[in-house]
């Protein structure tokens, strides 16, 4: 993490007054309630910018006032999506262990790409929307699991509004994992968790809560200084989803129809008041589930999807995603009254993380003096290694290439082509001989990094770096090209305002934050941690074996039995 960010995370301890009730360090009972946490694409850098404007009484100032603010979290792989964070996150351990390489990856024998919680499924009846959908493709534990198999008699729970999210941090072994819809505004779950729907989740549907702010406006929050180094209207971002074509607040919440419907569904969704309807579906499902109700300890899993599409589309350096931390650390700030009114005060435990983090907005970067920019770079990559390909093993048959998918910034081979070409040598050879034209091809188009053979990475010849590490701990067996590509610092592959997904800090450095369980209170920990540590510090907490694969630590200053 870069030293102002650590200042600035520190700072928000020693500034913020106290107010709240603290947590009881000093016992050693488990928690009733372990809760893991996620914020969808909240970067230690973004959370910097934005913390001088926080509540003194809101959810981060207690946070780090009433638990351990850590200064150094960043993943271990270069997979910086959703997918993976949340999995990694639900289990403790980097994606080459985990499975889940990205949000979608391409498989070979099936010639397409796969989504990261695709899985038959039977839906619920009355919830069709919840078909096919399932965590299968998970090849580690989640913590959930871990309780659920040695904790006797309790209770593991799940929810977010993206599927993604809810499924990879709750794993198959939890009692429910519960998403949101667009195409209805209902949470939804499907027959890999529950066999009838919950009473609770009829209920929560029934009352159609994520219609409650149809018609309203999105306003900012906080004072005018808030958002003073920001601009409201840039022409690189988005417009709001209303019909409106307007990019600015106020921005009435109506999807541009008469009546909630998918575009209404999705302007929620691409609003802070989606991690409203997150918080009030999490506090429903403790009800409704009886989480934390006895001192069998439960788990909950919750993460707060909306900062993650308001970031996209506007941009992290935008009016409307600062309006949107104000609003979460709100949201926050309820949530944890909540926990202490349901559950109890010192009886329940969280670290808060999130799944990845973010680049500048490549307009507003180069308006900073930055080396910035944005294209269809793994479109030209493609073209680039193609004809590299073409020189070295000549024109394949018509119709034929020698890269099957150029994407998810990978590059994967026809097997059958390299086969027909290879003479003497073993397909192992003339692949990785492939892979190395492609990659040195591929470096040379504008936007690109670096490019290297996947064999040479696994294998141990190149020198290792942050980066070099970072993608092979992004590397499951069976789920990887022939070609990891790294986009430069500061650039994108793609048209929206801005994204993630790259091994550089702002993608990787994030947030993080332990409070309750036998954390100490308004701790500042310089140890570096991933943003597994939650569910390595939660095994540890309730007595259960560390994750294999796992490489955090819990620190001396945490109270275990």
């Amino acid at each position: 993490m870069r030293p102002s960010v650590a200042v600035a995370i520190a700072s928000l301890v020693g500034m913020l007054p106290a107010c709240g009730r603290a947590q009881d360090q000093k016992s050693v009972t488990p928690p009733r309630l372990v809760v893991l946490g996620a914020v969808d694409q909240l970067a230690a850098w973004v959370f910097a910018a934005g913390r001088p404007h926080l509540a003194a009484d809101g959810g981060f100032a207690r946070l780090a006032r009433e638990g351990v603010t850590f200064t150094h979290c960043a993943y271990e792989h270069a997979c910086t999506e959703t997918g993976p964070g949340h999995a990694t996150v639900g289990t403790g351990v980097a994606a080459n262990v985990h499975g889940i390489v990205r949000n979608k990856w391409w498989v070979p024998a099936q010639q397409k790409a796969i989504y990261c919680v695709e899985e038959k499924a039977a839906a619920l009846p009355g919830l069709p929307e919840g078909k096919d959908r399932g965590p299968g493709l998970m090849l580690a534990p989640t913590l959930a699991e871990s309780v659920k198999r040695g904790v006797p008699g309790s209770l593991a729970g799940s929810v977010a509004w993206k599927d993604r999210s809810a499924i990879c941090m709750a794993g198959p072994h939890a009692d429910l994992a519960v998403w949101c819809e667009n195409a209805t505004g209902r949470f939804v779950t499907n027959t890999k968790w529950a066999q009838t729907t919950p009473q609770w989740l009829q209920l929560w549907n029934g009352r159609a809560v994520v219609d409650q702010w149809f018609r309203t406006r999105w306003e900012r929050c906080g004072p005018d200084a808030a958002y003073a180094d920001l601009v409201d209207d840039r022409p690189y971002e988005m417009a709001h989803f209303n019909g409106s074509r307007q990019r600015t607040l106020p921005a009435w919440l109506d999807g541009g129809g008469n009546k909630p419907g998918l575009e209404y569904y999705t302007q929620i969704y691409n609003s802070p008041f989606g991690n409203t309807a997150v918080r009030l579906a999490a506090e429903a499902m403790v009800r409704g589930m009886g989480l934390g109700a006895d001192t069998t300890p439960d788990v909950l899993c919750v993460s707060f999807s909306s900062t993650d599409l308001v970031g996209h589309y506007f941009g992290p350096d935008s009016v409307e995603a600062r309006d949107t931390l104000l609003r979460l650390d709100r949201e926050l700030a309820t949530f944890l009254q909540f926990l202490d009114a349901q559950v109890g005060v010192g009886q329940w435990a969280m670290f808060l993380t999130a799944d990845h983090g973010v680049g500048m907005t490549p307009e507003w970067a180069k308006a900073q003096g930055k080396d910035a920019g944005r294209g269809a770079i793994q479109t030209f990559v493609g073209a680039a290694v193609e004809k590299a390909l073409r020189d070295k093993f000549g024109e394949p048959a018509a119709g034929k290439r020698y890269q099957t998918h150029v994407g998810e910034f990978s590059i994967f081979f026809d097997d059958a082509l390299l086969d027909a070409v290879r003479g003497s040598r073993s397909l192992a050879e003339v692949r990785l001989e492939a892979a190395q034209i492609a990659a040195a091809a591929a470096t040379k188009v504008p936007g690109l990094a670096a490019a290297y053979a996947t064999d040479d990475l696994l294998a141990g010849r190149v020198p290792g770096d942050p980066i070099v590490e970072s993608l092979k701990k992004a590397l499951a067996p069976g789920r990887a090209g022939e070609v990891q590509l790294v986009i430069k610092p500061g650039w994108l592959d793609g048209t929206t305002p801005a994204s993630h997904g790259t091994p550089h800090p702002y993608d990787r450095e994030v947030v993080a934050f332990a409070i309750g369980g036998g954390a100490p209170a308004g701790v500042v920990e310089d140890q570096p941690i991933t943003p597994g540590f939650g569910a390595t510090w939660f095994r540890a907490r309730l007595g259960l074996p560390r994750a294999a694969g796992s490489s955090d630590t819990v620190p001396a200053s945490f109270r275990l039995p």
